[in-house]
């Protein structure tokens, strides 16, 4: 077999899944049995499941909204991988980018493992986001005039073995990664034209589900550099029509983000707009806010300005755990260990732990720090979530419903829930991922694409919580309960994503939280404040509301203890919240003269967790050791405050 024919797809599959997961998981358990005999297996597991052990919601067909000056709130996913992603090939998954469409719009599928998968509720729009390292490769194992050793190198594909996993592990961290010339019998540009096909594809299949003013789908890809222990620096790429480069730039064009960038910049002209969105910070190594590109370079001035252009949003939350922060790396307060399973960083370690330039809240202390010695910030990014679900499943993220992200990795419950008992976290580490929240006044491509550049966007943890945030600096007595609130927030404000100049008094911040209706009541509403003082970033969190009618403590700043739980019989509710919580909270502590910034997190009283759920369906207990509930959550995008 070729060596770099080797190299590129192990690129490919650390890139994409993670190596280091990948790799252990082979040498702990065997390969899943892809003969008859195991999909028999595997049938038989899910005829077993009982279904009816908990009681979950009906689906739903979409409800189109009308066009409305005040906004109406979309739910989307931005991060989906289909058949066309080599890894999710590998996986099992077998379904196509059509399907992937139909699935966001309602249609049940079944998983490569056997198990139903149907959203509740239709998404507004979607954004599929195949590796761009992969496109070409089908194409070229699908000639005519291939050799018989190629042949042999393809068909290891459809049935991998433990030596072609370890060959592709020990050979995936080189860089620069180079094209698979052995497919290629001419010369490279075989390779480049297979994968111009691949995108032309992609972007004619997008447009044909695009349905204005119902379902907006995107024309996108992912980039996909490898870092050492399966870290990333990936980025999605969203384009926000049909006039994009005849080329979707891939870790083999582009060596850094940088230049992926420059690409962009130089190729998407005229009526093409695009930006970028970077995903799990926490596997970045600390590359993610360090001002260094993969290979160590230091950012220009200039660097720091495109990267400002391109990136306005980052993916806080998807399966791979939340990027907000982390207890111990310049954060105290609790919900930073949400979801987050890397430790921080001891003296002289590199890969597996948290960097103080890791997490978005870090970022966002940065870029205060970067705007005085710049002039400007180019870390004003705003926050969207997202699944990366490798299962043609868009907005998949119902802890009830969830079938893994893998396909025949992660199915059916009883292998996920047998990976738990015998101490494998490749499961438990894992959450259904999450969702991505625009306010715009309409489901087009143009509508959500500007405001997703105007950062007025949110992320949840997967579930539909609605969430505004406004500020002014004097919103008129008895706002929150005038008919016309919403026009007057934007009227005397500026909405999450603002950057307001500094001026005399104390701003206020309006901000409005509803329950999802197919999930829990809402727990409390804190604001989170980060602002730097000469050299020293700090950061507050703060409760400004909490269930009940009950104010938060006047010397903690925090809401009561809640009692709500979870009885995890059925995974039924106990215990009280809201269904809303709506205030007006004035910083009193605000100083013009420090730069700062301030987002909203929102707590949902705790329901069950995903691998309850699965030991429901299998007449099992929680496996002890591992979370039985979790606590979903939604962010809003900071707004931002330049010192006088």
């Amino acid at each position: 077999m070729n060596r770099l024919t080797i190299i590129v797809i192990s690129v490919l599959i650390v890139a994409a899944i993670g190596g280091g997961w990948f790799y252990s998981s082979f040498m702990n358990r065997t390969l899943v049995d892809l003969s008859p005999e195991g999909d028999a297996k595997r049938a038989a597991q899910v005829e077993a499941q009982n279904e009816n052990a908990f009681a979950q919601p009906e689906p739903k067909p979409r409800q189109v909204q009308a066009p409305n000056p005040v906004k109406n709130l979309y739910f989307g996913d931005l991060h989906v991988h289909t058949s066309l992603s080599f890894d999710s090939y590998l996986f099992g998954n077998r379904f196509t980018p059509e399907e992937a469409y139909r699935f966001a719009n309602g249609e049940a599928i079944k998983s490569a493992a056997g198990e139903t998968m149907q959203l509740t509720r239709p998404l507004d729009f979607v954004a599929l986001t195949d590796h761009a390292e992969t496109f070409g490769l089908f194409e070229g194992c699908a000639r005519d005039d291939i050799s018989a050793e190629q042949r042999a190198f393809c068909d290891r594909f459809d049935a991998p073995s433990v030596s072609f996993f370890l060959e592709l592990r020990n050979a995936g961290e080189r860089r620069p990664p180079q094209r698979p010339t052995e497919l290629c019998p001419d010369n490279v540009e075989t390779c480049v034209e297979e994968g111009k096909t691949t995108w032309a594809k992609i972007v004619e299949t997008a447009d044909a589900f695009y349905k204005p003013g119902e379902f907006t789908t995107f024309a996108a890809y992912e980039y996909s550099p490898p870092l050492p222990d399966s870290g990333k620096v990936h980025r999605n790429v969203i384009f926000r029509g049909s006039d994009v480069p005849d080329q979707a730039f891939s870790a083999f064009d582009a060596l850094t983000t940088l230049d992926l960038w420059r690409s962009l910049d130089q190729t998407c002209t005229g009526d093409c707009q695009v930006l970028t969105i970077p995903h799990n910070m926490n596997k970045m190594w600390g590359v993610a806010y360090s001002g260094r590109t993969i290979d160590g370079d230091p950012y220009t001035n200039e660097d720091w300005a495109l990267r400002s252009r391109s990136e306005p949003l980052a993916e806080i939350f998807q399966i791979k755990g939340a990027s907000e922060c982390a207890v111990g790396v310049g954060a105290v307060d609790e919900e930073c260990s949400f979801e987050q399973y890397f430790p921080p960083c001891e003296s002289g370690q590199e890969t597996k732990c948290i960097f103080p330039t890791s997490m978005v809240r870090d970022g966002l202390k940065i870029g205060l720090g970067l705007e005085r010695d710049l002039g400007f910030n180019p870390l004003q990014f705003g926050f969207i979530g997202s699944t990366d679900t490798h299962n043609s499943s868009p907005g998949d993220t119902e802890e009830w419903d969830y079938r893994g992200a893998s396909a025949l990795f992660s199915g059916p419950a009883a292998s996920r829930f047998e990976g738990l008992q015998k101490g494998r976290p490749r499961n438990v580490e894992r959450n259904p991922g999450g969702l991505a929240a625009v306010w715009a006044p309409e489901n087009t491509r143009e509508a959500i694409f500007d405001a997703m550049r105007a950062k007025e966007t949110f992320a949840t943890s997967g579930t539909r919580i609605a969430l505004r945030f406004f500020t002014s600096w004097k919103y008129e007595d008895g706002i929150l309960g005038a008919s016309d609130m919403l026009a007057q927030a934007y009227r005397d404000g500026a909405p999450m994503g603002a950057v307001r100049e500094a001026r005399a008094g104390k701003p206020q911040f309006l901000v409005w939280a509803m329950q999802d209706p197919d999930s829990a009541p809402i727990q409390k509403i804190q604001i989170i404040k980060g602002w730097i003082e000469g050299d020293t970033p700090k950061e507050q969190v703060i409760d400004i509301a909490c269930a009940g009618g009950v104010q938060p403590n006047g010397e903690t700043g925090r809401c009561p203890e809640s009692t709500a739980g979870v009885d995890l019989n059925d995974c039924s509710l106990t215990g009280t919240g809201a269904p809303e919580l709506k205030t007006v909270w004035t910083d009193e502590a605000y100083e013009g003269a420090f730069a700062s910034f301030y987002y909203v997190r929102v707590l949902q009283n705790p329901t069950c967790r995903f691998s309850t759920y699965d030991a429901l369906r299998l007449g099992e207990t929680p496996v002890e050791g591992y979370p039985a509930t979790v606590q979903e959550r939604a962010w809003s995008s900071p707004i931002w405050f330049q010192p006088n």
